[in-house]
C-alpha cells in the first residue's frame, strides 16, 4: 500500500502540474501581455466646456455698439474644467483685447463669423501657453454673438 501512496501522489502532483501549466498558458497574454504587449494609448473625447457670457463695446460709424459673446472651448486635455477656472480672467481679458480692434462693420458680416472663431484660438492658444496654462486648445466654438 505504500507503493499504491507514492504512485497516487506522483499522479496528483502530475496532474496538478499539467492543470497549472494549462492555466498559465492559457492565461499568458493576460499575464505577460501587459508587461511585454504594446500599448495602447487611450485618446481622450473631445469637450465642450463653455465659458461665461460677457459684454463687449464695439466702436461703430456713429456710435458705439455691444457685443453679446458666448463661447465654448473644445478640448481633449484632462483637468481642462479647473484649468479654464483658473485662466477664465486670462481668457477674457485676451478676448477683449481681441475684439476692441474689431469694427461693427466688421463683425456684423457673416462671413468673419468663422475667421474670428480661428483669431480667437490662436490667441487663446498662445495666451494660455505664456501663462503656464497646461491644456491645449481643439477650437474656440461662439455659441452667441449678439451685435446691437
Amino acid at each position: 500500500m505504500n507503493n499504491k501512496g507514492k504512485l497516487l501522489g506522483l499522479a496528483l502532483a502530475f496532474v496538478a502540474w499539467t492543470g497549472a501549466a494549462f492555466w498559465v498558458g492559457w492565461q499568458s497574454p493576460t499575464l505577460i501581455g501587459g508587461f511585454f504587449g504594446p500599448k495602447e494609448t487611450v485618446v481622450e473625447a473631445a469637450k465642450f466646456y463653455p465659458l461665461d457670457k460677457f459684454v463687449l463695446s464695439i466702436p461703430g460709424e456713429e456710435y458705439s455698439h455691444y457685443l453679446l459673446l458666448e463661447l465654448a472651448i473644445k478640448t481633449r486635455s484632462k483637468d481642462a474644467q479647473f484649468t479654464l477656472t483658473q485662466a477664465d480672467s486670462v481668457i477674457k481679458n485676451s478676448l477683449m483685447k481681441m475684439f476692441a480692434n474689431k469694427h461693427f462693420d466688421e463683425l456684423n458680416d457673416n462671413k468673419q463669423f468663422e475667421p474670428l472663431q480661428k483669431e480667437a484660438l490662436n490667441i487663446l492658444s498662445i495666451v494660455l501657453a505664456q501663462n503656464d496654462f497646461d491644456i491645449e486648445l481643439d477650437d474656440v466654438l461662439f455659441t452667441r454673438m449678439i451685435i446691437q
